[in-house]
C-alpha cells in the first residue's frame, strides 16, 4: 500500500485557446476538479492498480464530502482519515492556456487548519505502508515525525515541493530522510540557493537517498541514483500539451508505481515522464489519469528518451 500526506485542492478550471502574451483570451471551457500533489499521485497509483490511502483531516461539511467521495471514486481508501471541522480543500483558480500551461490563484487559509488523524490510524497505516508519498511543502503539523518513524520501518520516501507554506528548515530536514527526492528545478535552486543544476543535486544528496531527479518540464529532468555519482539529464517526450496541470503529481504517482515494482531507475524515469505526457497530451474533459495500457500505447509510438552524463 503507498500512502499520501499533503494537502488537497479544489480547483476551478479556465481553459482558453489564448497564450499569455495575447494578454486575454476568451474562456472555451470551465470545470470544477480536485487536484493537489498528493491527491494527483495517489489517484495515478490507484489507477495503475496499487492500493493507495490519504492520511489526514478533512470538513465533514456535506460541501467537503465530495473530497473524501472524490479519493473513493478514484480507488484511493479514506480509512485513515479524521474528521475536523476546518481542515477542507485549499480553493483555487486555474487558467490553463492554448499552449498547456498554467497559472493558479489560491486562497491558502485551509492550509493552515491541515491535521493528522488519530495516532490509532497513523500508526495501522504505517503497519501497512510500502511506501510514503509526501508533498513537504504543504503538510500538517507532525509530518515530519511520521517521515521519521517511516525512515526508522525501512518504509521508502518520496518526496515533492514547490513552496514554502512549511517552514524551509523543516522541509530540508524531511528532505535528508527521503529516499527519492523528485523537486522542480526553480524550487530546488531556492531550497539550496544554488544555481548549477550540478551542485544543487550534489547539494541535496546523501547517503540515504536512492534517487535524485530534478524536473524542468518539457526539457526533461536531471538525476543522480544510489552507486553513481555521475549526473544525467533525461530528455522530455515530444507531445502537443493540451493541460499540464497535475502532470507532475502524476510523474510522482508513477515513480511510486515503479520503484514498488523494481523497475530500474532509467526505466521508471521513462515510465512517469510517459504517465504524466500522455495524460498532458489529452483533450479537455478526458479522464486525467493513466493507465498501464495508456502508457504501454503511448510509450510504444514514441522513441525511448534520451539519457546523457552532464
Amino acid at each position: 500500500m503507498i500512502i499520501g500526506l499533503g494537502c488537497i485542492a479544489f480547483d476551478q478550471i479556465l481553459a482558453t485557446n489564448a497564450k499569455w502574451k495575447d494578454e486575454k483570451g476568451k474562456i472555451v471551457r470551465r470545470e470544477f476538479r480536485f487536484g493537489g500533489n498528493v491527491r494527483n499521485s495517489l489517484v495515478a497509483v490507484a489507477a495503475l492498480g496499487v492500493k493507495a490511502a490519504y492520511i489526514g483531516t478533512m470538513s465533514g461539511e456535506v460541501k467537503w464530502k465530495s473530497a473524501l467521495d472524490d479519493f473513493k471514486e478514484n480507488g484511493v481508501s479514506t480509512e485513515f482519515v479524521d474528521f475536523s471541522d476546518k481542515s477542507h480543500p485549499a480553493e483555487a483558480t486555474i487558467v490553463i492556456t492554448g499552449d498547456g500551461e498554467r497559472f493558479i490563484v489560491y486562497d491558502d487559509t485551509p492550509l493552515h487548519h491541515l491535521g493528522l488523524p488519530s495516532e490509532e490510524k497513523l500508526a495501522k497505516a504505517l503497519a501497512g505502508a510500502d511506501l510514503l508519498l509526501v508533498d513537504a511543502g504543504i503538510c500538517p503539523p507532525g509530518t515530519l515525525d511520521v517521515i521519521k518513524r517511516c525512515a526508522d520501518l525501512k518504509i521508502p520516501i518520496i518526496l515533492d515541493a514547490e513552496q514554502f507554506f512549511v517552514k524551509k528548515e523543516i522541509i530540508l530536514e524531511m528532505i535528508t530522510l527521503s529516499t527519492d527526492l523528485i523537486l522542480p528545478l526553480n524550487f530546488a535552486r531556492l531550497l539550496t540557493d544554488k544555481d548549477d543544476i550540478s551542485e544543487v543535486i550534489d547539494t541535496l544528496w546523501n547517503d540515504s537517498k536512492n534517487l535524485v531527479v530534478i524536473t524542468e518540464g518539457s526539457k526533461g529532468c536531471y538525476l543522480r541514483e544510489k552507486g553513481d555519482s555521475v549526473k544525467k539529464h533525461m530528455s522530455a517526450y515530444e507531445i502537443n500539451a493540451v493541460d499540464t496541470n497535475g502532470t507532475g503529481d502524476i510523474f510522482h504517482g508513477a515513480y511510486a508505481y515503479g520503484l514498488l515494482n523494481g523497475m530500474k531507475t532509467i526505466e521508471n524515469l521513462e515510465f512517469a515522464s510517459a504517465a504524466a505526457a500522455s495524460v498532458a497530451s489529452l483533450p479537455h474533459g478526458s479522464v486525467r489519469k493513466p493507465t498501464l495500457s495508456s502508457i504501454k500505447e503511448f510509450m510504444s509510438t514514441r522513441p525511448a528518451l534520451k539519457c546523457s552524463n552532464i
